[in-house]
């Protein structure tokens, strides 16, 4: 009996160690499949315009009460995709990043993308601030933005216009410093914000506006 019992224990260590080993290429493949589906080339204008539409109670703005992502949150997202309120695009050719843009910033649409971090922002306009989770040594979601280098072009569209950006600022900034989301007088603005140093400060990274011209689905080059 007492053989079994270390057998039994041994197997179940095996077992955890195993999955330690392989949750984390699992993660990221799920990640990666639901980037994919969620790709704008799925959806037509009108219904990112729809889901842009919708009643700002119906999504939620406050980034500070982001929880660190979990494998389960990334499973939840798997089994309802369809759901999410996709609003868009974004591409960084540099680093190879491309994720949905989707509204708000809840726990489940940051399982599966960027999400916009004010009500009423429009592209091309004012501060668009986006903002995604970061997992540290791994290259999903808004973590290739850590290789972005000043000078590098990111594409956003809203299925009807693509507008380009070029990145002018990227710095390590406190969790507070919730300042750098707001609208600049007479500025055009594209700022993404994610965790730095296990979540106590954040990497803002700021882009200008470069220009703006209609966004072709069938041929979606991102301006390139």
């Amino acid at each position: 009996m007492k053989n079994k019992l270390i057998t039994i224990g041994i197997v179940l260590l095996f077992l955890v160690g195993l999955a330690l080993v392989f949750i984390n290429p699992i993660e990221d493949f799920l990640l990666k499949r639901s980037a994919k589906q969620l790709d704008i080339s799925n959806y037509s204008t009108e219904q990112l315009q729809q889901n842009n539409d919708k009643e700002v109670a119906d999504a939620d703005f406050e980034f500070e009460e982001v929880q660190s992502l979990s494998i389960q949150d990334v499973l939840r997202a798997q089994a309802s995709t369809e759901n999410y309120p996709v609003i868009g695009s974004m591409y960084v050719p540099s680093v190879e990043m491309q994720l949905p843009i989707l509204k708000g910033v809840s726990n489940d649409a940051l399982a599966v993308g960027a999400g916009t971090m004010k009500p009423d922002q429009k592209l091309g306009e004012g501060n668009y601030s986006l903002a995604a989770h970061y997992i540290e040594g791994r290259d999903v979601l808004f973590g290739p933005l850590y290789r972005a280098k000043v000078g590098d072009a990111i594409f956003v569209t809203d299925g009807s216009q693509i507008y380009e950006y070029k990145i002018n600022n990227k710095n390590v900034i406190l969790s507070t410093d919730t300042h750098v989301i707001n609208d600049q007088a007479d500025k055009k603005m594209l700022t993404l914000i994610t965790c730095a140093n296990s979540g106590v400060d954040r990497l803002a990274v700021e882009a200008e506006f470069v220009n703006s011209k209609p966004f072709d689905k069938a041929n979606a080059n991102w301006g390139q």
